[in-house]
């Protein structure tokens, strides 16, 4: 998982110094690549390997899983990915010795859904996420299958398929490589077997490990944790505390604020009113998801938001959600205009925040 300790960083150093060229390479696998090694060096390469346990078998295979840090060092991380990602190359090196030299599966993590462990790009992808159970949070994972590279400058984007508890990823990868191994045709690819079989096939493959009415207690804990799984409502500055999306979307509001903030002062009408558009928008989302809502485009986020809050009678607006949005669409880039929708879109955020916490508190 491209997890070094220093020391043994050092150590690693000192066995190549005299049989590779100075010039190391991190490959995109997080992967070394030594340069220059002559033929007559690689016994002494693979023994001073050996003794770092850096020779084991399965470099660049489904077993040599790819992953961000995730919850480990980054703020941006919704659920845990480096100890998963572990546990997932002991499950392939106990349980699928048969996979281990299978260098077409690549298996990527992220611990959120900006795919920095190239999710998106994987056979078999894994980003974090969070779930609702009644009033508690527990971590997720989005299961994404399909996605590689096919050759010749060709490239294939992961399908999702669907989200599970964190803690179920194992049964995830069991089900899949069962799946394969039983099922695929003699020399089939992945990619062909994927599609042959189609996204809804998997989707029902893996749609009882979605079913949150068996959760456990430990499920409610995130891989290499030890408390129980907690929403934050903002970012924290220790950059391991594990950040809910929902509070991650509304950080990202503020962000949207500033910027119509300072196209306002900058006298640019029309982008303090996008910037002011997009504010309505993503906290919106944000509290969409709180419901286990996940709309993917903006006019079913205004359309949803509608139907989950304002007509449910738990957000208060003038008039409709959809109506105080699409002013946007019935006003020219005015000064005056741009004044009243940011002071709308400020009220609006302000209004999401309060209501955030009082479904945490709640």
């Amino acid at each position: 998982v491209g997890d070094i300790e220093t020391h043994v960083a050092r150590k690693l150093v000192d066995v190549l110094q005299p049989l590779v060229a100075d010039e190391i390479r991190i490959t995109q696998n997080q992967g070394l690549l030594l340069k220059y090694v002559r033929k007559e060096a690689l016994p002494a390469l693979y023994e001073g390997l050996a003794a770092l346990d850096f020779a084991a078998p399965g470099f660049d295979s489904v077993a040599d899983v790819t992953t961000c840090p995730g919850t480990d060092t980054c703020n941006l991380g919704i659920s845990n990915s480096m100890t998963m990602a572990k546990v997932l190359e002991n499950l392939i090196f106990n349980e699928y010795e048969d996979f281990i030299l299978n260098r077409e599966i690549k298996i990527k993590i992220s611990g959120c859904m900006n795919s920095c462990g190239q999710h998106g790009l994987a056979h078999i992808g894994l980003h974090g996420s969070s779930l609702k159970s009644g009033t508690r949070v527990l971590p997720s994972v989005q299961v994404l299958l399909g996605g590689g590279t096919v050759g010749n400058g060709v490239g294939r984007a992961a399908e999702r398929v669907v989200k599970v508890p964190a803690k179920r990823a194992t049964h995830v990868l069991r089900a899949i490589l069962d799946d394969y191994r039983s099922n695929s045709i003699t020399d089939e690819t992945f990619h062909n077997y994927y599609d042959r079989q189609g996204k809804d096939y998997f989707y029902r493959l893996l749609k009882p490990l979605a079913d949150l009415t068996t959760l456990t207690e430990d499920e409610f804990v995130d891989w290499g944790h030890e408390e129980t799984y907690v929403s934050a409502i903002g970012v924290g500055e220790c950059a391991g505390v594990v950040i809910d999306l929902v509070a991650t979307l509304l950080y990202e509001s503020e962000e949207k604020l500033e910027w119509a903030k300072g196209s306002f002062a900058g006298k640019s009408w029309a982008d303090a009113i996008y910037h002011s558009y997009s504010v309505f928008v993503s906290s919106a989302k944000a509290l969409l998801l709180d419901k286990g809502v996940n709309s993917s485009t903006q006019a079913g986020i205004i359309r949803e938001f509608d139907a989950q809050y304002v007509a449910a009678g738990e957000f208060t607006v003038d008039g409709t959600f959809t109506d105080l949005v699409l002013q946007i669409n019935k006003n020219e880039p005015s000064e005056e205009f741009a004044t009243a929708y940011l002071a709308q879109a400020i009220q609006f955020l302000n209004d999401s925040k309060i209501k955030r916490e009082e479904l945490v508190r709640s």
